[in-house]
């Protein structure tokens, strides 16, 4: 095999390898037991099993406060079942200490984290309800990075106070001689100068343009999340259609090219058309693209994504924010430059929509 066919075949491996970490992730967790006479086989496996736990929960902890509140509805059905959510673990450090009869040890646990969801997910009230009485949901997110920067030098001003004293001593005498009066005198004269300088220094943020384009990566990782926590998805091009012609998606795209939210119009037009077209639950945000760098484990290209955005309840009068995500960034790793965009986007988007559906599911959004 060639040298060109070898680093082609690695390549694929390690994109493949990326694609499937993405269903596990990696934790530690510390436990501590304590036993009687000695120290057996069981008292082992009982510090392995709550070290198991441990990990776990940290990593929900990390994973944001709504999941937090899901997990601990679950937290007798994982632990109890620890065995079936942790892939695997490797003991990093262990401790006996026979004088007190403890036992510690430090564990790295690799978690089925699309299990965990799973779990998590059909505790929801949308799991718990009929496919028919579901609510729909639809959403438009933009993928974008930056095309133009403008910016603007400081806009510097000086001010220079001037104020002063003038004072003047002046002596008068007269001297008497023979045959003649005289005069002498002698003036003083002091000047005293004050000057306080000051001023001020105007800057003005950056003008910045955004290009917006198609990430199909962004469409299917989303539509995916939103359909496994059991809400009916609906493309925005196909709500369009049915808005009564307020919904433009191209009116969103316009809008997010230029600025980092909507124009109040089409915020209003877009609320009013999903709601014509039925659909009670709107999300839509954004997805930023930045800089590409290099990854200092691994050497390859990476590449951040930050992430915003909001879902509205439209089913009343007035819309209302049910929950929100971001700003928050999400890193993507491959051997160019697009694989790691494409990793990146993909990692934003289904960490966002889960972040997402886990707090309607906390509001128990059906």
């Amino acid at each position: 095999m060639s040298l060109i066919r070898r680093l082609v075949f690695l390549t694929f491996l390690l994109v493949v390898s990326l694609h499937a970490s993405a269903q596990s992730v990696n934790s530690r967790g510390m436990a501590t037991t304590t036993y009687g006479f000695s120290l057996d086989a069981a008292k082992r496996r009982e510090a392995m099993d709550k070290a198991a736990v441990n990990a776990l929960e940290a990593w929900v902890a990390e994973t944001g406060a709504a999941k937090v509140k899901l997990f601990d509805k679950h937290r007798g059905e994982f632990a109890s079942n620890i065995g079936r959510y942790v892939l695997s673990s490797t003991v990093l450090s262990e401790q006996q200490d026979k004088k007190a009869k403890t036992f510690t040890v430090v564990i790295r646990a690799e978690i089925n984290s699309t299990l965990v969801q799973s779990v998590l997910d059909d505790g929801s009230a949308t799991a718990n309800t009929s496919s028919g009485n579901r609510s729909m949901l639809t959403f438009v997110f933009v993928a974008r990075s930056q095309d133009s920067v403008q910016s603007f030098d400081d806009k510097v001003y000086k001010r220079a106070d001037v104020t002063g004293t003038h004072n003047v001593n002046t002596k008068e005498g007269e001297s008497f001689r023979r045959n003649s009066i005289g005069t002498s005198g002698s003036k003083t004269e002091t000047n005293s100068i004050a000057v306080t300088t000051g001023g001020s220094v105007t800057r003005k943020s950056d003008n910045v343009t955004w290009k917006v384009a198609n990430a199909s990566e962004v469409n299917t990782a989303m539509s995916g999340i939103f359909s496994a926590a059991g809400y009916e998805v609906v493309e925005a091009e196909y709500v369009e259609g049915e808005s009564r012609g307020l919904l433009k998606v191209a009116n969103i795209r316009k809008d997010f090219g230029t600025g980092n939210d909507l124009q109040s119009q089409t915020l209003r037009n877009t609320a009013d058309g999903v709601r014509a077209a039925g659909i009670p639950y709107l999300a839509y945000g954004t997805l930023d693209v930045g800089m590409r760098d290099r990854d200092p484990a691994s050497g390859n290209i990476r590449v951040h994504v930050t992430v915003t955005g909001k879902v509205l309840d439209l089913s009343g009068r007035f819309p209302r924010t049910v929950t929100s995500v971001g700003p928050k960034q999400y890193a993507g790793i491959g051997p160019d430059e697009s694989v790691a965009r494409t990793n990146a986007l993909r990692e934003a988007a289904e960490q966002a929509a889960q972040q997402m559906t886990n707090e309607l599911n906390i509001k128990k959004v059906r």
